[in-house]
Parts: structure tokens; C-alpha cells; sequence
């Protein structure tokens, strides 16, 4: 999925969520599902991968959506993970081994949903209490989790790990870490 396809399709479920709020007489919290970009800046990185950059520049992630994920950071950089939370919270060898992590988001217990610019781009969610040892495949790109998103807010939750091995069969690996965060969605 490019950028300008995710913009349309996430436009009109906004559009969709605000007729179903009015209809129902509620209050709209679309505004959680506003898209934040990312400044162009992030273009002239030459760590970033481009494709990445390219899409959270155009079209960019929601500022908070299902499953209990907020991507307010996408604004603010995307900044590498040791800059936004202090070299000096590190050691060298830990400094190292996350250079290539940029904070795109949070989950819900606080973790960060880092690009790994080393893998190419492949997202993931480091866990911040084991200082970010523990490594949980979340996407294999921006565009992919882009389209996870989709899925979680258009599809009956029960059918969504059979739509995301569509799009991005990795992510829908038990061990992943979307079909875990979706399925607690159901109970």
C-alpha cells in the first residue's frame, strides 16, 4: 500500500466513525484518529530508510488507534531511540546495539514501536523494562503496520490475523506482536 492509497482509505473511515458517532448521539473522538507526518527533515537521513521516510511524510501514522497504540512521536522526528530518551541513560555497548532503533510510537504499557533502520525498516516493539533487550516483531515496514491499522478499525477483530497474513504474513505470527494486542481487544 503506497501513502496516497492509505491517506484515502484512512480519510474515509474517519469519515465513516464521525456519521456513526453523530448517528448514535455521541460524543466524535475521531481526533485520536488524526494523522500525524513526519517533518521532511526525516528525508535527509541517511539511516532512515527512504521508503519509510517518504511514507510518514505524505501520509503518516494515526496519533492514537487500536490496539491501545499512540504514534504522537511520528511528529516530533522520528528521533533514534537513544537520543529521545538521553545518551546518558546508556552504556556504549547498549548505545550500539540500539543506534539503528527510531521511535515511532507507544504501546500501551509504554514500550516504543521502533523502525529498525537495520533491518531494513522492519518495525518493532522493544520492551522498556528489560532496557530494551527484548525485540517483538510488530511489522515488516511503515506501510505494512499502516495497513495492520487498517485492518484493526474496518474488519471483525476475529478475522484480522487471517487479513494481516494477507498484506504481511510475518505479523500474523503468534509470536508477533499484533495478533497478542488484538485478540486482548476481544476479551
Amino acid at each position: 500500500m503506497n501513502a496516497t492509497d492509505f491517506l484515502s482509505r484512512w480519510s474515509n473511515l474517519i469519515m465513516e466513525k464521525k456519521a456513526e458517532a453523530k448517528a448514535a448521539g455521541v460524543p466524535d473522538i475521531t481526533d485520536d484518529l488524526q494523522l500525524l507526518t513526519a517533518p521532511h527533515a526525516i528525508l535527509n537521513d541517511p539511516i532512515f530508510p527512504e521508503a519509510s521516510a517518504r511514507f510518514l511524510v505524505e501520509a503518516g501514522l494515526p496519533r492514537s488507534c487500536a490496539p491501545f497504540l499512540s504514534f504522537d512521536a511520528v511528529a516530533r522526528g522520528p528521533l533514534p531511540l537513544v537520543q529521545l530518551y538521553g545518551v546518558h541513560q546508556f552504556s556504549q555497548p547498549d548505545a550500539s546495539r540500539l543506534a539503528a532503533f527510531y521511535v515511532l510510537g507507544s504501546d500501551g504499557a509504554g514500550n516504543p514501536l521502533c523502525l529498525d533502520a537495520a533491518r531494513g525498516g522492519e518495525v518493532v516493539m522493544l520492551d522498556h523494562e528489560d532496557r530494551f533487550r527484548t525485540r517483538t516483531f510488530v511489522a515488516s515496514s511503515v506501510a505494512t503496520l499502516a495497513e495492520a491499522l487498517l485492518i484493526v478499525e474496518t474488519f471483525p477483530l476475529a478475522d484480522f490475523v487471517q487479513h494481516l497474513r494477507s498484506c504481511d504474513p510475518p505479523a500474523a505470527e503468534p509470536s508477533a506482536f499484533l495478533p497478542t494486542e488484538v485478540s486482548m481487544l476481544n476479551d
